[in-house]
C-alpha cells in the first residue's frame, strides 16, 4: 500500500510538472506578456522597458528555471496590474472555491445516489422514467442557463436567497445545487445501470430467491459492489468541477473563487495572474484524482495497486 501510494504520489507530482511547464510555454513563447500588459498604442520603448522590467529580456531557459524554482516555494510570479503576487491572490480565493466544490459534491452523492437506487428499483417502469427523464435533463441543460433560471426563481421571485454574491450560508445553496445537478444525473444513471447489472447476478438472483425483497438487496448487497465505480465517478465530476463548472458559475452568481479570478484575469490580459489560477486548479484535479484512487482502495480492497 506504501509502495503504490508513493507511485502515485510521484506520478501525481509529475502530472502537475508537466501540467506547469505548458502553461510557461503559453504563456511566454506564445504570447508576450510584456505586449499584453500594456495599452495597444504603447511604443516599442514602453515594452522594451516593460520586457526588462518583467525579466523577460533574459534567455528562455533562464526564465524556465525561475519559474520552476519559483514554483517549488510557492512563487507563481507577481500581478501585472494588481502588483502582488499570483500565489498570494489565488489562495486567498482559493477557499471559496473549495467550498463552492464541496458543496456541490455533497449535492451530487445526496441527490445521485437515491435517484439510481431508485431507478434501479423500479426499473422500466415510471419512477425508473422519471429518473431518467430528470437526468437527461439535467445533463443537456447547460450551468449557466441553469444559473440564471434558478436565480430567476428562487432568488427574484421567492426572495429565498440572495442573489449573487458569498454573504452566508443562503447565498452558498444556489451555486453549489447549479453545479452539483448535472454531476447529479449522469452519477445517478451510472448508479443505476450498475445496480441494475449487479441485480442479474447469480448472488443478487439468489438473494432475492430467498425472500430478500429487491430493495433489500440493493442497499444491502448490490449497492456495495458499485461503491467503487460510484466513488470514481464521483472524483470525475469533482474534477469536472474543478475544470469547468466553477468558472462559469462563479461568474454567474458573482462567487468570490478562483475561477472568477481567472477570468477577470483573462479580461484584463494578466497571463501571470491567469498562469497561477491554472496551476492550482491543475493541482487540485490531480489531489482530487489521486483521493479517489486511495479511497476506491479503501472501499475494495480487490482493486489493483499496481
Amino acid at each position: 500500500m506504501l509502495r503504490w501510494l508513493a507511485k502515485r504520489i510521484i506520478a501525481a507530482a509529475i502530472v502537475v510538472f508537466v501540467v506547469t511547464s505548458l502553461v510557461f510555454v503559453v504563456t511566454h513563447i506564445f504570447t508576450d506578456p510584456a505586449t499584453v500588459s500594456l495599452p495597444l498604442e504603447a511604443s516599442q520603448e514602453d515594452r522594451a522597458s516593460r520586457r526588462a522590467a518583467l525579466g523577460l529580456d533574459r534567455p528562455l531557459s533562464v526564465q524556465y528555471w525561475d519559474f520552476v524554482s519559483g514554483l517549488v516555494v510557492g512563487d507563481l510570479g507577481e500581478s501585472f496590474f494588481q502588483t502582488q503576487p499570483a500565489s498570494k491572490l489565488v489562495f486567498e480565493r482559493l477557499p471559496a472555491t473549495l467550498r463552492l466544490v464541496a458543496g456541490a459534491t455533497v449535492v451530487t452523492v445526496l441527490m445521485a445516489a437515491p435517484m439510481g437506487m431508485l431507478a434501479a428499483w423500479w426499473e422500466r417502469r415510471f419512477a425508473d422514467h422519471a429518473v431518467l427523464g430528470f437526468s437527461m435533463a439535467s445533463i443537456s441543460a447547460p450551468p449557466f442557463w441553469i444559473g440564471y433560471l434558478v436565480i430567476i426563481v428562487f432568488a427574484v421571485q421567492l426572495g429565498w436567497v440572495p442573489t449573487f454574491g458569498s454573504s452566508g450560508f443562503k447565498s452558498f445553496i444556489l451555486p453549489s445545487f447549479t453545479i452539483g445537478l448535472a454531476s447529479a444525473g449522469r452519477l445517478a444513471q451510472m448508479t443505476r445501470r450498475g445496480i441494475v447489472e449487479e441485480l442479474r447476478k447469480p448472488y443478487a438472483v439468489t438473494a432475492m430467491s430467498r425472500g430478500f425483497s429487491r430493495s433489500y438487496t440493493i442497499v444491502h448487497h448490490t449497492f456495495r459492489n458499485v461503491a467503487s465505480g460510484f466513488v470514481t465517478m464521483t472524483g470525475w465530476e469533482v474534477t469536472r468541477m474543478f475544470t469547468g463548472y466553477t468558472v462559469v458559475i462563479e461568474v454567474v452568481f458573482s462567487w468570490p473563487g478562483v475561477g472568477r479570478l481567472a477570468v477577470e484575469a483573462i479580461e484584463d490580459r494578466d497571463l501571470i495572474l491567469v498562469q497561477a489560477a491554472v496551476v492550482v486548479l491543475a493541482t487540485m484535479v490531480v489531489l482530487t484524482n489521486l483521493l479517489v484512487d486511495i479511497a476506491r482502495r479503501l472501499i475494495d480492497p480487490r482493486v489493483d495497486l499496481a
